[in-house]
């Protein structure tokens, strides 16, 4: 089957007819698909239980709204906290700035096929809902995109971005103004949909300019901000790092993102999401992820200044924002890992439990991971692997023991000869609230009765590895 490629619209008749492809291989393509469709029950039923009346029943029904809202408030993620400025608290004086405060149509992303943005409900119309009427200030501050021809491509694809008829000065100096009034500002920046999702690449992935010039006059009135990012990829966020008190990464929450993120930001609902990718400081250090390989000169910890080293000049080589990571209004503690045995043969499996703490003052949720490196292997391979996770609810406090078991299958990789294997040798496990934030411990994979030799990582390799774990 072919989507939207059109190879075969196109060429599949003249390749027939010039005798370069047999007539039985178009026969035995359409077969496979007919019979794909007859396992599925197509011809019975080819709308699989959809119909008018069910689509008048279930679409925007309570119960899948209610869906909608408990999956945008678990994929926030909760970027950087400083001084606890989140939750907010309502009897405060809070000024709402940003041209996606009260925006519909990006909430639903660039993949959002028959979605309505009108039928979204936007963070101006839930916090209207939840706190009544004139009970915060509004800015817009600045238009979502400023640049024309950015602008003309995006509304060449229904993009629907309007352009304020106030210039960008006057729209700033408003929101200034209101900032001014405000104990708090809480700034809504981001992307328009079509920004980001298929053929939408950006050679910068910086808030626009527009933007940042809003959030530096923001950042010139002394006021604490809260800065709440609408966006469908990772941003270089190392300016906004560095001067933002907290920073919230929505994404494009759905259809009921405005009573999500409010729930968020007041503290009704404790950030839990984490980061399924890494954001780096700046768009020369991409490509950059957790389970990169390993280099033959990594960065000492005791001297991260050495010449002739892997490393960046000008910044670190850690992401901003490491793979797995995500506050919460809470706190959470590990203690070191405990392992059932430190060896173990492919038909027996590895035990690993930790135990994880609610140290701060709010219940909430962490996301405990679990990661696998492989000292030495036939290829290379990655610093680390993501094996399993669980989510582990804590009130305020509260300790529970989170156990993971580790089986031979949870060791094999694709070899030189693609063939799927688990070889012997030196292992590490770590387990943490994030890849770049865990506890370690040691194990081995022996080999069988059957003469499998051990892979053993060389002293050096060993010895290196102790003194810079996690990155190159």
């Amino acid at each position: 089957m072919d989507m939207v490629g059109e190879c075969y619209m196109r060429n599949a008749i003249q390749l027939v007819k010039s005798g370069r492809v047999p007539l039985s291989a178009i026969d035995a393509a359409c077969r496979r698909i007919l019979e794909a469709k007859y396992d599925l029950g197509l011809f019975n039923d080819p709308y699989r239980f959809v119909t008018e009346e069910r689509a008048k029943a279930e679409i925007m029904s309570a119960d899948k709204l209610h869906l909608a809202y408990e999956a945008a408030v678990k994929s926030m993620v909760l970027l950087k906290n400083s001084g606890g400025l989140l939750p907010l608290k309502s009897d405060k004086k809070i000024a709402f700035i940003g041209p996606l405060v009260k925006d519909k149509r990006n909430l639903i992303g660039s993949w959002s096929a028959a979605g309505k943005g009108s039928e979204c409900t936007s963070l101006w119309d839930a916090l209207e809902s939840k706190f009544g009427a004139h009970h915060f200030l509004y800015a817009k501050g600045c238009n979502l995109v400023d640049d024309e021809d950015l602008r003309t491509k995006l509304n060449r694809h229904d993009g629907q971005i309007e352009v304020d008829k106030k210039s960008p000065q006057e729209l700033i100096d408003e929101a200034v103004k209101s900032a001014q009034e405000a104990d708090v500002v809480v700034a809504v920046l981001g992307e328009a949909f079509g920004m980001t999702g298929e053929a939408a690449s950006c050679s910068s992935i910086d808030l626009l300019d527009n933007q940042q010039k809003l959030l530096r006059a923001l950042k010139a009135t002394g006021k604490p901000i809260a800065l709440v990012l609408m966006n469908g990829r990772p941003l270089t966020l190392t300016w906004e790092d560095a001067n933002i008190d907290a920073i919230l990464e929505t994404w494009f929450a759905g259809t009921t993102a405005g009573r999500a993120i409010t729930d968020v930001l007041f503290g009704d609902a404790n950030p839990q999401g984490k980061l399924s990718m890494s954001f780096p400081r700046n768009e020369g250090q991409i490509p950059v992820h957790y389970n990169q390989k390993n280099t033959g000169r990594p960065v000492e910890a005791s001297d991260p200044d050495q010449k002739y080293k892997s490393q960046y000049l000008d910044v670190p080589n850690e992401p901003l924002y490491p793979f797995g990571f995500g506050l919460s209004y809470t706190t959470f503690s590990y203690s070191d890992v405990t392992l059932n045995k430190t060896a173990f043969t492919e038909n027996e499996s590895l035990k690993a439990q930790v135990t994880v703490t609610n140290t701060g003052k709010y219940d909430g949720v962490e996301v405990v991971q679990l990661y696998v490196r492989d000292l030495s292997g036939s290829i290379t391979r990655p610093l680390k692997e993501l094996k399993s996770f669980q989510r582990v609810e804590l009130k305020a406090g509260e300790s529970k023991v989170v156990a993971f078991e580790l089986t031979k299958n949870d060791l094999k990789f694709y070899g030189s000869d693609l063939k799927l294997r688990a070889e012997p040798g030196d292992f590490m496990l770590f387990i943490g609230g994030s890849s770049a934030n865990t506890k370690e411990a040691a194990f081995k994979l022996l080999p069988t009765s059957s003469g499998t030799h051990c892979r053993k990582p060389s002293r050096w390799m060993i010895d290196r590895y102790s003194k810079t774990p996690g990155l190159v």
